[in-house]
């Protein structure tokens, strides 16, 4: 897919929870060409500090309007400059980088969509092109889990989604206390519910990541994850967002994938899980997982 280079101003600016933003770009080349789970490399100014592109995941994709939205959480230095910005003032993209979403094959059957913190940004998109269509919202649910309640969108945004929710915090603040792939867990194994979803989807870091495709490997369900990864160029070339794959190369070599060239979606039994270190920690100041 060819990348666009861009010039994308920004429409307005909105602060939905403390740490929380949300972007809307007049961005026509890269719109008209992206699909949901992909991203950009945004540069938020000219000059060297920040001196590397952020990759930002598609919030929203609005083609016929030339728009897209990107959706953060303020982490660090470049993140804090982003949130600053207001209508009008122009920021470097290029993109749209990386896989994306394949849409349900049967968009009647019941579909799991699990968010861990920033990881809600892409799933808005692909929720609003999985229940376009008529007799889904019945079916298909939302696991949406921060540590705390400040870190969860306002539940009146999230309901906007159009599917059941359930929400879940570390600190028991909002919903579930706990983590939100055990709130999932649970909620899939009793009997009253009867949701046994043929697929999952999910975005959030890696930890939660491992314990959603360790569920669908068990249950036989199709996944689709998008993994969080630390990023410097979005093409390829600075190999920092490496994690090991699954299957081997050439003389049963350890192979590994690269989160922006090979994704950042991943079916669960794509990825290595017993080797990367999985720990609890903040997320990244980007959006995809």
């Amino acid at each position: 897919m060819e990348k666009v280079l861009e010039t994308a101003r920004i429409i307005c600016r909105e602060s939905l929870a403390p740490l929380i933003v949300r972007l809307r770009l007049h961005s026509p080349g890269i719109s008209a060409a992206a699909r949901a789970g992909q991203f950009v490399m945004l540069k938020v100014r000219e000059g060297i500090d920040p001196l590397l592109r952020r990759p930002f995941s598609f919030h929203r994709i609005h083609p016929d309007k030339g728009e897209i939205e990107v959706l953060f959480r303020i982490a660090g230095r470049g993140t804090l400059a982003l949130s600053k910005l207001g209508p009008g003032d122009p920021v470097s993209l290029i993109g749209p980088l990386g896989n994306g979403f394949e849409l349900p094959l049967d968009r009647t059957t019941q579909i799991a969509f699990i968010a861990g913190g920033i990881g809600i940004a892409p799933l808005g998109e692909l929720i609003a092109q999985a229940l376009s269509g008529p007799g889904q919202t019945q079916k298909a649910h939302l696991f949406y889990g921060a540590r705390s309640a400040s870190e969860l969108l306002p539940e009146d945004i999230v309901s906007q989604f159009g599917l059941r929710v359930h929400f879940a915090t570390d600190d028991g603040s909002f919903g579930y206390k706990g983590r939100v792939t055990k709130l999932f867990e649970e909620f899939t194994a009793r009997a009253d519910e009867d949701f046994r979803p043929a697929e999952v989807y999910s975005c959030g870091p890696l930890a939660m990541q491992y314990h959603v495709a360790k569920w669908a490997l068990e249950n036989d369900a199709l996944s689709q994850l998008s993994l969080e990864s630390l990023m410097g160029c979005g093409i390829g070339a600075c190999l920092g967002c490496a994690l090991p794959a699954a299957d081997c190369g050439p003389g049963d070599d350890q192979r590994f994938v690269h989160v922006c060239e090979d994704g950042p979606i991943f079916s669960a039994g794509s990825i290595k899980w017993n080797q990367i270190l999985i720990q609890q920690s903040p997320p990244p100041t980007y959006l995809f997982s």
